[in-house]
């Protein structure tokens, strides 16, 4: 999923911190989220999806568009 929120963050041609911004989160909460191993909350995982149209199931798994 990290990798999923890296990838979303530069289709969407946002920095880091305009990211975070749209959701309600600093910076460094959107660099910890794409980090390999970083954890993601369920809140956030709801927050991304609803901000940007994301399919929850994408994002968590990788299937579905």
């Amino acid at each position: 999923m990290n990798k999923r929120i890296r990838e979303l963050r530069k289709a969407l041609n946002l920095s880091q911190r305009e990211f975070a911004e749209k959701i309600g989160l600093k910076q460094n909460a959107v660099s910890y989220m794409e980090k390999e191993n970083g954890n993601v909350t369920e809140q956030n995982i709801k927050l991304i999806c609803a901000q940007f149209s994301v399919n929850e199931e994408w994002l968590r798994t990788g299937t579905g568009k």
